[in-house]
């Protein structure tokens, strides 16, 4: 484990008390030389502790470049539209998307990373040093306002720090963390904020007795932060997540932790050296896009929403490809036809990225084509707002 984490913590814990799981969460994976996140080491991609989506192919950043072309072309192509992607990575999205853009689109195009660790930014940077109209801000609120633009998170909801309540005796408990014998264990406590039962009253929940449910007040912050940097243009979220009434049938919640061990649920365990995740509550996610003026799309099946950028067309040009290169022996260029055809299988795979969803909310347009596409409505997907 990271030592300096566990004794800041466990000193911490000594001397103001038992902490909520919203702070000890916040630290594991933000504090600001040894969190997870913080600590400067790459964490997504082949070198980190998982891969997503835009790691896979740069497909993925360029069929995102059409939609966001979309929601531009929605907006009436203004002369600057602005990009802003939160948890940018290790730059590989913002690269293949701005690498896609032509035209008017790409001059209008003003691209903002939200980016507080500054290893990572000079790694982005590095990456990104080709393309002029670039900048990156600590935090969402410091990204100047735009007349319009489109806000993208790509698994980053998952990764804010919420509050664990459980149902017992007919009464709601915290989950806090303390300290025994230089150890971590956890306790029930009384609620430390009465936001967290309005929130399951605005998710129209009644936990069952003995669950526990993550509360995503930080989820809700952004959201209203992300809503005030454009009057009109699109925000659109992309995450594994359920409904807040399927959320609330699961006893243990979603919690997980990923590291170079695998997963665990384990998050006690090795702080600071592991990622710390939860489901998106698409539920509460749509409500705050609501209560900020937002016309709420999904949750969408990645996969559907791809297919509606091209992602089937793409398939095809790399069928077509490999059929030619194979005919005229051009092994490593037919090589890397059907590698990138593989990949576009695991980018719409539903039982894997492809089962990720996408929830949007848009404000002063109508709501682009890509966001409304022909989907199974199976499972957790459907229904989800009250």
């Amino acid at each position: 484990m990271s030592s300096a984490l566990h004794a800041y913590l466990i000193d911490r814990i000594r001397k103001q008390g038992p902490m909520p799981f919203a702070a000890f969460m916040q630290l594991a994976l933000y504090h600001p030389q040894h969190g997870y996140y913080t600590g400067g080491r790459a964490r997504t991609g082949w070198k980190g502790h998982y891969v997503t989506s835009p790691e896979v192919d740069p497909a993925f950043g360029r069929l995102w470049a059409r939609a966001f072309e979309q929601v531009w072309d929605a907006a009436g192509r203004p002369a600057q539209f602005d990009i802003v992607e939160i948890g940018p990575g290790e730059g590989g999205f913002a690269h293949a998307a701005l690498s896609a853009m032509s035209g008017p689109f790409a001059a209008a195009v003003r691209y903002r990373l939200i980016e507080r660790v500054a290893a990572n930014q000079e790694r982005q940077r590095h990456l990104l040093d080709e393309f002029t109209k670039v900048s990156w801000h600590r935090s969402v609120a410091e990204a100047p306002f735009a007349e319009a633009g489109c806000f993208f998170a790509n698994e980053v909801l998952d990764n804010l720090p919420v509050h664990l309540v459980e149902k017992s005796q007919d009464k709601l408990w915290e989950l806090c963390v303390e300290e025994a014998n230089g150890d971590f264990i956890t306790s029930l406590r009384p609620p430390s904020n009465p936001e967290l039962e309005a929130f399951l009253i605005r998710c129209g929940i009644e936990l069952p007795d003995g669950h526990r449910f993550e509360v995503t007040l930080a989820a809700e912050s952004l959201i209203a932060h992300a809503s005030s940097r454009f009057a009109s243009g699109a925000w659109i979220f992309v995450d594994y997540g359920m409904s807040a009434e399927a959320l609330s049938a699961r006893p243990e919640g979603t919690l997980l932790c990923y590291s170079d061990a695998g997963s665990d649920d384990l998050f006690l365990d090795r702080v600071g050296e592991k990622d710390i995740t939860v489901h998106a509550n698409w539920t509460a996610v749509g409500l705050a896009l609501q209560k900020a003026g937002h016309e709420v799309s999904g949750p969408l099946l990645q996969r559907d929403v791809l297919r509606a950028l091209g992602l089937t067309e793409l398939h095809d040009e790399l069928r077509a490809e490999w059929d030619r290169t194979t005919a005229a022996g051009a092994g490593a260029a037919a090589l890397r036809a059907l590698s990138r055809r593989q990949a576009l299988g695991v980018l719409s795979d539903p039982s894997g990225l492809g089962g990720l969803q996408v929830l949007a909310g848009v404000r002063g347009i109508d709501a682009p084509a890509f966001l409304q596409p022909q989907r199974e409505e199976t499972g957790p997907q459907a229904g989800l707002l009250p």
